[in-house]
């Protein structure tokens, strides 16, 4: 399983690019914490440069969860939160890590190099890129 990021989430949702095509050929292998998606809501006025409603948005966002990226509840690893916290500058990244400290996972995939540095998680956490998402992605499909 692989964590990810809210702006990997956002990548998703904006561009037809790698990024969804990556998660759509993958769906059972992608989760994020519950608060990626509400943080994703928060700023819902930014990033709908379309202006769609709020009741289309909310279906769109449902059928992420739904079809391609397993949510993850707090409970899962409100527990991590506070050593999280610790590991990064940015308090929006803490459940992110929080949840990669919290379960087996292959890493975090995300954009944000800034807050979410190797060096600083050490042999804890992996930070992934894309170019290893799709080594990961594609040492999997050889394997089944």
């Amino acid at each position: 399983m692989i964590i990810i990021d809210t702006n990997i989430l956002l990548s998703f949702l904006l561009t037809n690019g790698i990024t969804r095509r990556i998660i759509i050929e993958n769906p059972e292998l992608f989760m994020s914490p519950a608060h990626c998606f509400d943080e994703l809501w928060e700023h819902r006025k930014r990033w709908n440069e379309r202006k769609l409603p709020d009741n289309e948005l909310i279906e769109i966002l449902d059928d992420v969860k739904r079809l391609f990226v397993i949510a993850i509840s707090p409970e899962v690893y409100n527990s991590h939160i506070a050593e999280a916290e610790k590991l990064t500058a940015d308090k929006d990244d803490a459940p992110v890590i929080a949840l990669a400290l919290s379960i087996d996972n292959d890493g975090i995939w995300t954009f944000n190099t800034k807050h979410f540095r190797q060096k600083i998680f050490g042999d804890r956490i992996k930070v992934l890129s894309t170019k290893d998402v799709i080594r990961l992605v594609s040492l999997d499909k050889n394997h089944t």
